[in-house]
């Protein structure tokens, strides 16, 4: 028979005490949910939880009775329903004196969030308190699950499991398991206590712990986290445990103790702050005394951002290390070994609607042995930059301004320091149609200098004025292909005049050439800082085309060419060197293809008419099966520095095993820059990653072997470290 009850007291009261239940229990576990693997065995799982409030409440039953002053009872196949939840047992009583809901039999009960079985129940609603037996209980679509011989709650914030079992893992045998002799939940503090800890895995005992506090919710708590282990050819094998310290709501500090079998033991620490007007970051490592060198060895990077008013921001960066040869020692990757130079800075920002100003000071600490000293950085202290963008009217019409104003100095007194001042006021307009475009801008450089030549003859004060006159012009075209698409033309003409100034006078603090692309057909100067301002008479000659999909949007594929044409020699250069008797610039060419959601090519590359070669060569192709394999593969070509190729390959064997590896081969040196190989199994409720990785480590071709090894149990922890993935949309 089904019957609902108009007062349902006794029914609210016994799905109360359900959801108590669960939701102190499963605190500590809530996010295993999000490593669930299985699909949903029991109820659907919910993206809201229900309104159970306002639902109404039915059961079923074969017999009921419920008298006044007497306890009332349900019996014989007791289902319980309201909403999203599900109880059912054999007898159900409650005690209206005493306000308590007993269920002495086994029961069942589920909902949107989780299951839970048990041999008998207790619950007492006005102290909060109950007690339950041989609980088991699990989250719904998710292969978390656990039990307790016995569970008792006092208060409605506190909880003690006795006896309790842990694992995300399915079947009858979970390959690992935590374990507890008690367990003592306070919500109210937001931290779990266990006595007698134990973690198997495989049955074989690997952690004992015989006392433990942990947070069970998100709050963040001090202790320690789970050690970390690698190795490496000159270092040995690593470990290290960090130590996690929660100093207040809004900074936190973390100091891991690393113990290297070759080199000794170093404290690693990082501590972070954040207030409402202020963030930062201070990270360092120490080794004292290492074995291998018998110094002592350091790095530290200090990182803060500041509001100091409503316009205006601050910056510290201070990064150093104890010597050149840091990074080849402890560096895991060639990016990090193959660094030339750290910078350091501090100084405020402040911006309005039309300006922007900067104040800095900047140096630099040289970390590259090849580096001579006269071509060391110069520090710039201060370095002032003040930029204006003030539209003249609607039509188009603009002011624009790059002020800069630094001092150059550096440690050795090799070659000139002093200040130099750069303006470059300018005014542009920008006439602009559905069709088309074109921008004319016409201004004046100066740049002046205040010189110590440190012994050296020359003017202490030189100065350089330049007429700088361009013309940008372009157009959109398009048409609807015989297969639907649209197919864009877009012609593009920059006419760039810039007469000719001597820099025979003038110190080279921070100029070099731009790396030459696409991007510098465009550019007003060839080179970097104020020091080179390149003179020309030049017309750049440009067409890019594209074919996209009108449903998706898509870009099945683009072409771009480009050269520029001089109508005089080019006579700026760098060092004072000769002239340029190029009548062209090389021949960019660029074509970009994307077939497919699943492939995609670029194809890039710049001829020299004059040398009748390639200069710079780009061929790569990226492909993803719906298998889940991947391949990447890339040959990079720059004449006399640069001759390379990359391949990146990932491959899933099954649903449990994937492979993954990476080469880069240098040709013109022939000789490895770096390779990876790694396996990683990966089950619903463990996985095992092993990477092994080899780079080169210094110039003078010493290569570094690494190993990584990462078990994670989901749902628990996570021992080691993981290498970098080599298609960052597989990272976790």
């Amino acid at each position: 028979m089904i019957q609902k009850i108009s007062r349902a007291r006794v029914l609210i009261l016994a799905l109360a005490t359900m959801s108590i239940f669960q939701t102190n229990l499963f605190a500590a576990t809530a996010e295993t949910v999000a490593t669930a693997c299985p699909e949903p065995n029991f109820a659907t799982k919910l993206k809201k939880k229900p309104a159970r409030a306002s639902s109404p409440i039915l059961v079923k039953t074969r017999s009921f009775n419920a008298q006044r002053g007497e306890i009332a009872e349900a019996r014989g196949d007791v289902e319980l329903r309201r909403s999203d939840q599900f109880l059912s047992t054999d007898l159900l009583l409650y005690d209206p004196d005493i306000d308590t809901v007993s269920v002495p039999g086994s029961m069942y009960y589920e909902d949107s969030m989780m299951h839970l079985s048990g041999s008998n129940a207790e619950y007492n609603f006005l102290t909060e308190s109950g007690h339950f037996v041989k609980a088991e209980y699990g989250l719904t679509g998710s292969s978390a699950r656990g039990s307790a011989e016995e569970v008792t709650m006092d208060s409605g914030n506190h909880s003690v499991l006795r006896q309790m079992r842990f694992t995300t893992c399915a079947g009858e045998t979970p390959q690992w398991v935590l374990s507890a002799r008690e367990l003592e939940l306070d919500f109210e503090k937001g931290v779990g206590v266990a006595w007698g800890a134990k973690l198997k895995f495989f049955k074989v005992p690997v952690l004992y712990l015989p006392y433990i506090t942990f947070p069970i919710d998100d709050r963040r708590k001090s202790g320690f986290l789970y050690p970390l282990i690698s190795s490496a050819n000159d270092n040995g094998v690593e470990f290290s445990i960090p130590y996690y310290w929660n100093i207040a709501a809004n900074q936190d500090a973390t100091f891991t103790p690393r113990y290297f079998t070759s080199r000794g033991a170093m404290l690693t620490g990082e501590y972070r702050f954040l207030t409402r007007r202020n963030r930062g970051t201070f990270s360092f490592d120490y080794l004292p005394d290492d074995k291998l060198t018998g110094e002592n060895r350091y790095h530290y990077k200090f990182s803060h951002q500041g509001r100091i008013g409503k316009r205006w921001r601050s910056r510290i960066l201070a990064n150093r290390i104890s010597d050149t040869e840091y990074f080849q020692d402890f560096g895991n990757s060639l990016i990090t070994t193959s660094l030339q130079y750290l910078k350091s800075t501090a100084g405020v920002v402040g911006n309005g609607r039309y300006w922007k100003l900067a104040v800095t000071a900047d140096d630099f600490q040289v970390v590259d042995e090849s580096i001579s000293s006269i071509r060391e950085p110069y520090s710039r202290l201060p370095r002032i930059v003040f930029d204006l963008d003030r539209p003249l009217g609607h039509r188009g019409l603009q002011l624009r301004l790059d002020a800069e104003l630094v001092y150059f100095d550096r440690d050795v007194d090799i070659g000139p320091t002093g200040g130099r001042l750069d303006l470059f006021p300018r005014l542009e307009w920008d006439f602009i149609t559905p069709w088309g475009y074109i921008r004319p801008r016409v201004g004046y450089r100066y740049t002046s200098y205040a010189l110590d030549l440190n012994g050296l003859q020359g003017d202490t004060s030189p100065d350089r004025g330049t007429e700088i006159l361009s013309i940008d012009t372009g157009m959109f075209l398009q048409r609807e292909s015989k297969k639907g698409r649209l197919q864009t033309l877009e012609p593009r003409l920059f006419y760039l005049y810039v007469p000719y100034k001597s820099h025979s006078d003038l110190p080279n603090f921070d100029s070099a050439p731009f790396t030459f692309g696409f991007s510098q057909l465009f550019h007003t100067n060839r080179f970097t800082g104020a020091d080179l301002q390149s003179d020309a008479n030049q017309l750049t000659m440009a067409l890019t085309t594209r074919s996209i999909s009108q449903r998706s949007g898509h870009e099945l594929w683009s072409l771009s060419l480009g050269q520029i044409v001089f109508f005089k020699n080019q006579r700026v250069m760098p060092d004072l060197g000769p002239s340029l008797d190029d009548s062209a610039s090389p021949f960019i060419a660029e074509f970009i293809y994307r077939p497919s959601r699943r492939l995609s090519g670029r194809i890039s590359a710049q001829w020299n008419w004059q040398t009748d070669q390639i200069d710079v060569g780009i061929v790569g192709v990226e492909y993803s099966a719906a298998s889940g394999h991947r391949l990447g593969a890339e040959y990079r070509f720059r004449r006399n520095s640069l001759d390379q190729i990359d391949l990146r390959y990932f491959q899933p064997i099954n649903e449990q095993w994937q492979f993954s590896s990476r080469v880069t081969y240098s040709l013109e040196e022939s000789d490895l820059l770096a390779a990876e190989l790694g396996f990683e199994y990966d089950s619903c409720c463990w996985a095992l990653r092993v990477m092994s990785r080899r780079f080169l480590r210094n110039r003078l071709g010493d290569q570094r072997n690494v190993i990584f090894i990462q078990l994670v149990l989901k749902g628990l922890a996570s021992i080691g470290r993981r290498s970098t993935p080599f298609f960052y949309d597989l990272a976790d």
